[in-house]
């Protein structure tokens, strides 16, 4: 038993780590492939899908197959789907993000990002700086337009590979282990699990603050940073290592025994049963057809009417909505969390991913610990545990209400969410960002390269800023001489813009405090989610457990998991104020978000 407890902790941590690493890549995914977050919602409820495809059969047939085995050939299944959601990185080319070229003759001229000069095209994106017939065949090239269907589908082999680990694990050592001692092992899998989402969403921090083509390209070519909404870090890297790991856990099940001893059986006992389970795994190779049409005859005989016997379980019942209720809240928080502190508070993907990682799931793996822990040390009864996590559970929710204290300006856009002061607009809504300041500059309106003005203001690109001359290099290019910057009450010549967008102050100083609500209501969380767990176990007949656990999972996933990012994606995406633009056209990624909407 202790042998399976550690192998089965593993597949735990395995499967949080790969689970925790594509959740933390959710943004990197929708730059690189330049999709909207409803897609990316798609691709994320990929992976419930495949736990939908064969949960059910998994968890029914579960005490009548060969359960360590089956979550070994589940291992192995997540680790394919993990490789496979690398190929797209190798299929495609280099990835060039939305930028304006200034180039000049020689080092010591500038060339200005506002000219009439260049309106024959000079300041342009990288895809519109070609030749058509170039233009095109780049176009042709870069069909990166599907390649996120590979993701999707690696999505969906690791939601089939996973479906088996949980239900049959959980079950092996409820059947195995004593009765007071099953609640303090399962917590005790399930917290030791919980360190494989500690590690994926670092891993992810790390990838993401690593540029995506890294050692095939200068760094110092690269003008944009971590924080630029642009930057994609190397989100294959990762997923390499996912899938190296759950191979890795795939390799003990093999070994193990169909069914172990009682816990607490006496030694004879454990002798002769022992020698009668050497000859049945002798004999199970040979009668495996046999096994697979008397468990198709069980599954048609029994399915129904187990399924009416659960169902009519008014606490299991219960259960089940508030399963659903809190999927549907934990996974679209979880998925959308690193954009939101992103766009709100001002900080680098990679920053958001390392403090989810490092602050906020060890408090829920000690919140789902100690839940574990009290119900051993106390012997709660079931009507105790209820009482128990709903009083946890009304804690959490209470701290929900104060995230609407935790509030942030949006980003000072001129002409998106600012006006530029005193100056006259001259063209339509649809292009507001244009005024008499850059009205000679011929900007092109669907570039986004932004600069940020003495001012504290963010331009779109130095040519909306007006910039007449450039200094240096790369990350290191200053503008100057803006004469949008100039008309909010500077003097002529002494106004300037450096890249990137301007920092939110007032944003930053209210960071803390959002993570330390998060902090409160995830371990909240956590607390009651063992007791809550152990009440489905001691609610239903010991032959109905494992059915039960896949009723509930699938039951979450369905109508939590599955359609969760998507709605929570699709209506983050109403909240957009300026799209990406691809390089062959059409629309890319969100660049730039209505915080106050968001939030």
């Amino acid at each position: 038993l202790q042998i399976f407890l550690g192998a089965l902790a593993f597949s735990f941590f395995a499967k949080g780590l790969s689970g925790s690493y594509m959740k933390s890549m959710s943004s990197q995914i929708e730059r690189r492939f330049e999709i909207s977050s409803s897609v990316v919602g798609i691709i994320d409820g990929s992976f419930e899908l495949g736990n939908l495809m064969v949960m059910l059969l998994v968890s029914y047939l579960g005490p009548r197959v060969h359960r360590p085995k089956v979550i070994a050939v589940g291992c192995l299944i997540m680790s394919l789907g993990s490789f496979l959601s690398v190929m797209p990185q190798f299929l495609m080319g280099r990835y060039n993000y939305e930028r304006i070229t200034v180039t000049a003759d020689n080092s010591s001229m500038s060339i200005a990002a506002c000219s009439p000069s260049l309106s024959e095209g000079h300041l342009v994106t990288d895809a519109t700086k070609a030749p058509s017939s170039i233009k095109n065949s780049g176009c042709e090239k870069t069909t990166t337009s599907y390649l996120w269907l590979f993701v999707l589908v690696g999505n969906l082999l690791r939601g089939i590979g996973e479906a088996p680990v949980m239900p049959l694990g959980v079950s092996y050592i409820d059947d195995f282990s004593k009765e007071e001692n099953s609640a303090f092992y399962i917590g005790l899998v399930r917290s030791s699990g919980m360190f494989g989402p500690t590690l994926g969403f670092l891993l992810g921090s790390f990838c993401a603050s690593l540029w995506v083509d890294i050692g095939v390209v200068d760094m110092d070519a690269i003008s944009i940073n971590p924080r630029d909404s642009r930057w994609v870090g190397a989100w294959w890297l990762g997923l390499l290592i996912c899938g190296a790991v759950n191979f890795i856990a795939s390799l003990p099940f093999w070994f193990l025994p169909y069914s172990l001893r009682k816990e607490g059986e006496n030694e004879d006992l454990k002798i002769s049963h022992l020698s009668v389970q050497g000859d049945r795994c002798k004999m199970d190779p040979p009668t495996q057809p046999q096994l697979r049409l008397y468990s198709m005859y069980l599954f048609i005989a029994d399915f129904f009417p187990a399924l009416k016997k659960l169902f009519g379980n008014p606490v299991f019942l219960a259960y089940i909505f508030l399963t659903i209720l809190q999927y549907n809240s934990l996974v679209g928080l979880i998925t959308y969390e690193t954009k939101f502190m992103e766009q709100q508070y001002n900080i680098s993907v990679a920053k958001a991913i390392f403090l989810i990682g490092v602050v906020l799931l060890p408090v829920t793996i000690l919140g789902m610990f100690l839940g574990g822990f009290l119900i051993k040390k106390f012997k709660l009864h079931i009507t105790q545990m209820a009482k128990f996590a709903c009083v946890t559970f009304i804690l959490a929710y209470s701290f929900n209400l104060l995230y609407y204290t935790c509030s942030c300006e949006v980003l000072q856009v001129a002409g998106l969410t600012t006006p530029y002061s005193g100056l006259k607009h001259l063209s339509s809504s649809k292009n507001s960002y244009v005024a008499s300041c850059n009205a000679d500059c011929s900007c092109k309106v669907d570039q986004w390269d932004p600069v940020c003005g003495d001012n504290g203001i963010t331009y779109m690109t130095a040519c909306f800023a007006g910039c007449k001359s450039s200094v240096g290099m790369g990350k290191n290019m200053v503008f100057h001489n803006c004469s949008c910057v100039e008309g909010q009450g500077h003097g002529l010549g002494n106004s300037s813009a450096v890249l990137g967008q301007c920092q939110r102050e007032s944003c930053a100083k209210a960071f803390p405090y959002f993570l330390a609500l998060q902090t409160a209501c995830a371990f909240f969380l956590a607390l009651g989610g063992t007791p809550t767990y152990m009440i489905m176990f001691r609610s239903v007949s010991p032959d109905l457990k494992s059915f039960a656990v896949g009723i509930e999972t699938l039951g979450g996933r369905v109508l939590g998991g599955l359609p969760a990012p998507i709605y929570f994606g699709a209506l983050i995406d109403q909240t957009c104020l300026k799209w990406g633009t691809k390089s062959c056209g059409g629309s890319g990624s969100c660049r730039v978000y209505d915080t106050k909407a968001f939030r």
